[in-house]
């Protein structure tokens, strides 16, 4: 059991992280990606204190931060969260998480292809993040789906691990940075297969291939691959707890000034809340937010479990 779960992959999450693991806190991070929307970003100069940096590497930093700390990072999309007898169960990926507090800090969620097999095979051949996950398949055959530079980065990135990448298209034209689509027609081991839509995702284990629909001649192929990148770009996804906290008409998750959200004992922060400024500094500052008031939170939890009243240590949870 953690003392705090925290739900996301972005700078809200992991700033939350850092300041709860340094309370003494222990904090699981479930991730369905790295950097959510700021992946999206090449180039940041107004976070402050750092003159340049790239979206990903920023947010990636904090993670390693976080992880040296002591916080516990997993490649998870959440499917939902249960209260029960003064906790939260939290389910992914088939895989169910108790935590004593929740900060939610998923932003926004990179959109799901919706075919027959993507919900089966998420992590476990199914990927939205080539950052995160194109290392994984060396030597291997792997397909990317997707829109504009979004999918040709990724591309690019699972070439240089991948034995061959398959980059599948509805037309025959990338959409993307001139340099960038250069860059991958260079590539020798990248092969685009155009007029073609996707119709299944099947494996056993893991992903083993994908079911095509060719459009132009309607006939079914088969391409034999080990994984497959989604890379279709992000959605505020908070249907998972809607039955859970209050939400806004907008979807996002409605919070206090102590980024209390309506159920007691859960926390939100960042990009999906109906706080008006959407910035990374902001999401930092209210992921710092979020995690503070958690410990207060559990300090004040009257179980006889929890906090020390020096605010330094945790007692172990049973």
């Amino acid at each position: 059991m953690f003392n705090v779960i925290i739900i996301g992959g972005g700078m809200a999450a992991f700033s939350a992280a850092i300041y709860a693991a340094r309370r003494g806190l222990s904090i699981l991070v479930l991730a369905k990606d790295i950097g959510g929307q700021a992946n999206s970003t090449d180039l940041i100069e107004n976070y402050p204190g750092v003159s340049e940096t790239g979206g990903y590497n920023l947010v990636n930093s904090v993670r390693a931060q976080a992880i040296n700390f002591g916080a516990q990072v997993e490649m998870a999309e959440v499917e939902k969260i249960k209260s029960a007898a003064g906790s939260f169960i939290v389910y992914a990926y088939g895989k169910q998480y108790k935590g004593s507090a929740v900060i939610l800090a998923f932003g926004k969620t990179p959109r799901d292809l919706d075919v027959p097999g993507e919900q089966e095979f998420k992590g476990k051949g199914v990927s939205y993040c080539a950052t995160c996950d194109a290392p994984f398949y060396k030597g291997k055959s792997v397909a990317v789906v997707g829109v504009g530079d979004l999918s040709i980065e990724a591309a690019l990135l699972c070439g240089k691990f991948a034995k061959k990448v398959y980059v599948l298209s509805k037309t025959d034209k990338l959409i993307g940075h001139t340099s960038l689509v250069k860059a991958l027609l260079r590539r020798k081991n990248v092969q685009i297969v155009p007029f073609v839509r996707i119709e299944e995702i099947k494996g056993r284990q893991s992903v083993e291939e994908l079911k095509l629909l060719d459009l132009k001649t309607n006939k079914r192929m088969s391409l034999p691959i080990a994984g497959i990148f989604v890379e279709l770009g992000y959605v505020v996804k908070s249907d998972f707890v809607k039955d859970l906290v209050k939400l806004d008409e907008s979807g996002q998750i409605m919070i206090g000034p102590d980024q209390a959200t309506s159920r007691r004992g859960v926390f939100a922060a960042g990009d999906a809340t109906n706080r008006p400024y959407k910035q990374a500094v902001i999401s930092a500052g209210e992921g710092a937010a979020a995690a503070l008031a958690a410990f207060d939170y559990l300090m004040r939890q009257k179980s006889g479990e929890g906090l020390t009243s020096d605010w330094t240590e945790i007692k172990k949870i049973k």
